[in-house]
C-alpha cells in the first residue's frame, strides 16, 4: 500500500467512525455525497490539484460537518498552497476534533512552524509528547525546530534522548553532526559522522561527508584512507573520486591527481554522465589556476582520454573543445568542436564557440558557412546570426549582413548583448550610407545598455564624419573615453569631433594621444597632418601623411595631400 493510499484509508476510517456511519449500512444522501467529494478531494490533493481539492473538501464540509478528517485534509491542502493562515484555522479544528490524534497534531505544529510562530510550535509539541512522551516523530520535530531557532544545544538534548529510546539512528546523529557544525565543534561533529560510519559502513554518502571534514580541518591522511575506503567499496564512484583527487590537488601531486581521474575516464564500463563530473571538476580547478603548466597538462590526459574512450558523447567534445581554446590551441579546438557540432546540434553553446574562434581568425568565409549549418539547427539564436551579421560585415558584403543582424535583434538574448546586436547594425547602416536607420540603431543599442562605449564611439564618429549633431557627437565620444581612457580609436573619435568642431589645439592634442597609445591605425595619423595643416604648419602635416602612408600604402590619395 503506497503512503497516500494508506493516508486516505486512514482519513476515510477516522471520517467513517466520526461521522456514524462506518458500521451502517443505510447511509443518507448527504453522507454518500460527502464521503465522494471527500475522496475526490483527496485525489486531486495527491495530483497536486490543489484548487479543485480545496473546492470539493470545502463542500464534502458542508455536507459532513464535524468532520477531523475533512479538516485535516484541508489544512494539509492549505498548507500546501503557503496559504497558513487557513491551514492553522482548519488544523486547528481537527485537533480539536480528535486532541489525541498523533498525526492531526504534528500537522498543526509544522503549520506554526512555517509560519514562524514559534511558541504555538513548541506548545503542540509537547502536548503531544504529553500524551506519547516516547514518540519519535514529535521528538525529531521537536529537536529539528530547535536547530531551526538556533537552539543547536537543546535540539542536542533532545536527539540524545532519542538515541537512547531507539539507538543508533542515522538522521538524529545527522542532525547531531549539523547542530555541532553551527556550533563551531569540529571533534564533536566528526564523533557524529564515525557513528553513522559505523552504523552503515557501506553509506558512500557518509564516507564522502567523513573524509571532507577530515581534510578541511587538516587531517589530510585520515581523509586519503576514508576516501580510499569508498573506493574499494566502488571505485567507480565519481564523488569518491573527485574528493581524493581534491586532496593531491591541494597537494600538488598532479600526476597522482591525473593518474586517477583518467583511469577513471578511460574505463568503458562507466557511464559518460559519471566521466563528465569528473572532466568538469578537473576543468574548473585548471580554470582557477591557468598558469599551472603540471595542471593543465593533466588535465589535457583526462579530456583527451575522455573524448577517445566516448568517441560518441557529445558534451566531451564540447567541453574539451572550450578548454583548448581557453588554452589557445584554436585548430584542437575547432576539431573538438565541429565533432560536437556532429553528434550535437541542437548545442547552441558548441556552435558559439566554434563561429567565435573562426571569426578570431577571421576566416570569414569559413564563419558564414558553418554559421548557415548552425542555423539550419539552432534557427532562433542571436550569437549564431550576430556571428554570420559579423562576418558580412568584415568581409565587405553589408548588405546581407543587415540581414543576418536584424534577425538577429529579433531573437532572445540579454540586453546587453542586444546593444551590441544594434550597435552592430548601426555600423553596417552606416557603411551602406542608411544614415537615418544607422542613428536609430545606435540610440537604440545605447537604450539597451547605456554604457556600451563602443556604441557611443562608433556612433559619435559616424556623426561626426558626417558634420551633424557635432554638440551629440561630443557627448557620446567623451562618455566613450571615460569608459575607456586608453582606447587608441577612442582618443582620435573625439580628437576628430573637436576637429569637425573646429577646435583644432585641443583636436591635435586627443589624436596625438591616440597615436601615443601604440595603436593607432594609419587613418589616425592622416587625422594628425589634417589638423596640423589646419593649424598652418604643413611640415608637420606631411610628416604624419607619410608615416600615414607607410602603414597603409593604399591610401594613395595621401600623394596628393603630401605634394601640395
Amino acid at each position: 500500500m503506497t503512503v497516500m493510499k494508506y493516508v486516505l484509508a486512514l482519513l476515510i476510517g477516522g471520517l467513517l467512525t466520526s461521522t456514524g456511519f462506518a458500521q451502517t449500512q443505510v447511509q443518507n444522501e448527504n453522507e454518500i455525497a460527502g464521503k465522494s467529494m471527500f475522496i475526490q478531494g483527496l485525489e486531486a490533493f495527491e495530483n497536486e490539484e490543489f484548487d479543485r481539492a480545496e473546492q470539493l473538501l470545502l463542500e464534502a464540509k458542508d455536507y459532513l460537518s464535524g468532520s477531523s478528517g475533512v479538516d485535516y485534509a484541508l489544512a494539509d491542502v492549505y498548507y500546501s498552497m503557503d496559504n497558513l493562515p487557513n491551514a492553522a484555522l482548519y488544523g486547528k479544528l481537527a485537533v480539536d476534533g480528535e486532541p489525541q490524534n498523533k498525526w492531526y497534531r504534528l500537522k498543526l505544529a509544522q503549520i506554526y512552524r512555517r509560519a514562524g510562530q514559534n511558541d504555538a510550535t513548541l506548545r503542540e509539541l509537547n502536548t503531544l509528547l504529553d500524551m506519547y512522551p516516547d514518540d519519535f516523530d514529535a521528538l525529531y520535530m521537536l529537536a529539528d525546530t530547535y536547530k531551526d531557532y538556533g537552539e543547536f544545544v537543546r535540539s542536542n538534548q533532545i536527539l540524545d534522548d532519542i538515541l537512547k529510546l531507539r539507538g543508533g539512528d542515522i538522521s538524529v546523529l545527522l542532525m547531531k553532526f549539523r547542530n555541532y557544525e553551527a556550533l563551531s565543534a569540529p571533534d564533536s561533529a566528526i564523533a557524529q559522522l564515525e557513528e553513522m560510519r559505523e552504523l552503515d559502513p557501506d553509506n558512500l554518502e557518509m564516507l564522502n561527508l567523513l573524509g571532507q571534514y577530515y581534510a578541511n580541518y587538516g587531517n589530510e591522511n585520515e581523509a586519503k584512507e576514508i576516501l580510499s575506503n569508498a573506493l574499494e567499496r566502488n571505485a567507480r564512484d565519481p564523488q569518491s573520486l573527485i574528493n581524493l583527487a581534491s586532496l593531491y590537488l591541494d597537494e600538488q601531486k598532479w600526476d597522482s591527481a591525473g593518474t586517477f581521474l583518467s583511469n577513471f575516464v578511460s574505463d568503458p564500463l562507466i557511464q559518460p554522465e559519471q566521466k563528465m563530473n569528473i572532466a568538469r571538476f578537473l576543468y574548473s580547478r585548471s580554470q582557477q589556476n591557468p598558469q599551472n603548466i603540471q595542471l593543465r597538462i593533466e588535465t589535457e590526459g583526462v579530456l583527451d582520454a575522455f573524448t577517445e574512450t566516448d568517441q560518441d558523447y557529445g558534451p566531451a567534445f564540447s567541453l574539451s573543445g572550450e578548454f583548448y581554446a581557453q588554452m589557445e590551441q584554436p585548430e584542437r579546438a575547432l576539431e573538438l568542436l565541429e565533432k560536437a557540432n556532429q553528434l550535437l546540434p541542437e548545442d547552441e553553446i558548441a556552435w558559439r564557440q566554434r563561429l567565435q574562434l573562426l571569426l578570431s581568425q577571421q576566416n570569414y568565409e569559413q564563419v558564414i558557412e558553418v554559421g548557415k549549418q548552425a542555423h539550419g539547427s539552432v534557427p532562433e539564436d542571436a550569437f549564431i546570426q550576430f556571428f554570420v551579421g559579423s562576418a558580412y560585415m568584415l568581409s565587405d558584403q553589408n548588405e546581407a549582413a543587415e540581414e543576418w543582424l536584424e534577425n538577429a535583434t529579433r531573437a532572445p538574448a540579454r540586453r546587453p548583448f542586444k546593444s551590441i546586436i544594434y550597435s552592430t547594425l548601426g555600423d553596417v547602416r552606416g557603411n551602406l550610407g542608411k544614415h537615418e536607420q544607422s542613428d536609430e540603431a545606435y540610440e537604440l543599442a545605447l537604450r539597451y545598455d547605456a554604457e556600451n562605449d563602443n556604441a557611443m564611439n562608433n556612433y559619435a564618429y559616424n556623426l561626426s564624419v558626417r558634420g551633424e549633431d557635432l554638440e551629440r557627437a561630443k557627448e557620446l565620444a567623451l562618455k566613450a573615453i571615460e569608459v575607456a581612457p586608453e582606447n587608441a580609436a577612442y582618443l582620435d573619435t573625439v580628437g576628430w569631433v573637436y576637429f569637425k568642431l573646429e577646435d583644432y589645439e585641443r583636436a591635435r592634442r586627443y589624436i596625438k594621444a591616440s597615436i601615443d597609445t601604440g595603436g593607432a591605425s594609419a587613418e589616425v595619423y592622416e587625422h594628425l597632418g589634417d589638423v596640423y595643416e589646419k593649424l598652418g604648419n604643413m611640415d608637420e602635416a606631411r610628416k604624419w601623411w607619410e608615416q600615414a602612408l607607410e602603414n597603409d600604402p593604399e591610401r594613395i590619395h595621401l600623394k596628393e595631400k603630401i605634394d601640395g
